[in-house]
C-alpha cells in the first residue's frame, strides 16, 4: 500500500484549519480579544510549508510490503561531507552516456532543491518568534530541522518503507545554508521595510510585537 505526502497535507491543512477558527470564535465571543489576521495568515503559511516539506521528504511510504529497502540501509548512508557533490561533478561528461546538460540539471536541481527546502524556515521564523530574530538561534533550528529529516529518512530505509532514499549529510549542509539564506532575505525585507516606515508606525509595530 502506498501512503502520498498529498494526503499528509490535506489532512493536516484542515485539521489546523479547524483548530484555528475554534480559537479565533473563543477570542472574539468568550475573551472579547481581537485576532491578529495578519500573523494567523503567515501561520497558515508556515504550517502549510510544513506539511509540504514533510510529504516531499518523507513521502510517499510503502506500507504491507516487503523489506526491499531496509536491507542496504547502510549503503544508502553518506556521512563524509560533499563526497556525493563533488561526485556528481567528476561524472559530468561521462554519465548517462555523456549527457553534460542532464547531469548538470541533476546536480542543480539536488543542491538547489536542498538549499531551497529550509530556506522559507530562515524566512519565516524570526517572523514568528522573536529568539529566532538571531542568527545563531536560526542556523541551530535549520540544523536540528534538517537532522530530523535525514533521521527519520534512515528509519524509513530501516523499515524498509521509504522508497530507496539516500541519507545525505550534503542535504544537511545544503539545507542549513538555505535556512541562513532566508534569514538574511528576512533582515534584508525588514531593514527596507523599516526604512520606509515613520517613527510613528515603527513604534505602533513595536508595540503589536
Amino acid at each position: 500500500m502506498l501512503v502520498l505526502g498529498e494526503v499528509v497535507i490535506v489532512l493536516g491543512v484542515i485539521c489546523y484549519i479547524a483548530m484555528r477558527v475554534i480559537s479565533a470564535l473563543k477570542l472574539k465571543f468568550k475573551y472579547k480579544k481581537p485576532f491578529n489576521w495578519l500573523k494567523e495568515l503567515i501561520r497558515m503559511l508556515v504550517v502549510v510549508y510544513t506539511f509540504m516539506v514533510i510529504s516531499v521528504t518523507l513521502f510517499p511510504l510503502v506500507l504491507l510490503g516487503d523489506n526491499t529497502y531496509g536491507i542496504n540501509s547502510f549503503k544508502s548512508l553518506n556521512y563524509i561531507p560533499l563526497t556525493s557533490i563533488f561526485s556528481d561533478i567528476e561524472q559530468i561528461g561521462t554519465a548517462y552516456d555523456g549527457d553534460t546538460l542532464f547531469m548538470l540539471k541533476l546536480i542543480v536541481k539536488n543542491v538547489g532543491g536542498n538549499i531551497l527546502l529550509l530556506m522559507p524556515l530562515g524566512f519565516f521564523a524570526p517572523m514568528l518568534l522573536d529568539m529566532y530574530k538571531r542568527l545563531k538561534n536560526t542556523l541551530l533550528l535549520g540544523l536540528l530541522a534538517s537532522l530530523s529529516i535525514e533521521c527519520l529518512q534512515f528509519v524509513e530505509l530501516l523499515l524498509g518503507i521509504g522508497m530507496g532514499r539516500v541519507v545525505d549529510i550534503d542535504d544537511v549542509i545544503c539545507n542549513v545554508l538555505g535556512t541562513v539564506l532566508g534569514f538574511l532575505i528576512y533582515k534584508m525585507i525588514f531593514a527596507i521595510l523599516s526604512k520606509a516606515m515613520t517613527p510613528s508606525q515603527q513604534s505602533s509595530e513595536l508595540m503589536n510585537n
